[in-house]
């Protein structure tokens, strides 16, 4: 029973339950095209695009994505508030940063806070390929990590606590 567990916890976090495909939330005007023609087209992702923090908020707790792809400056916040919402997940996932002005001091600034990447606009195919594909298996590495975990524990018969004074 408890294998069954571990096993549908993993679908869960590639992905794959109930035929899932891995979802990539796109905050804000992250591209000029939005729609048909749209350069996330090209992956076989389920991709739900908001326009804000507040939309963000309500999505990652109704269903959390694999992937973020956020522009850096929001209607009501910014990427630093998407990346605080993503963090308060069990599994948080990589956020990558969008910017016209995209230097050496937000990518510092971005990689230093905990996000994955930044790229500049307009963003070209390859390397928005390249990032997403990246993030994706560092995001499921990391499931893997805590299933992992997960098993170790449940095989020594739970977590342990040591309580020192």
């Amino acid at each position: 029973m408890k294998k069954a567990g571990l096993v549908r916890l993993r679908e869960v976090w590639r992905g794959e339950a109930a035929g899932q495909t891995p979802t990539l939330l796109i905050v804000g005007p992250v591209e000029e095209l939005d729609g048909p023609g749209s350069i996330f087209d090209q992956f076989s992702w389920h991709t739900r695009r908001v326009r804000n923090c507040q939309e963000v908020f309500y999505q990652v707790c109704a269903s959390p994505p694999r992937v973020v792809v956020c522009e850096r400056d929001l209607p009501d916040g910014s990427w630093k508030d998407v990346l605080e919402m993503s963090a308060s997940l069990p599994c948080p996932p990589p956020v990558i940063v969008t910017s016209r002005m995209a230097d050496d001091y937000l990518w510092a600034e971005v990689l230093n806070l905990g996000g994955y990447d930044v790229l500049a606009k307009p963003l070209d195919t390859q390397e928005l390929s390249r990032s997403l594909n990246l993030a994706w298996e560092r995001w499921a590495g990391q499931g893997e990590r805590l299933q992992r975990t997960h098993a170790a524990r449940s095989e020594r018969g739970g977590s342990r606590v040591c309580l020192t004074a």
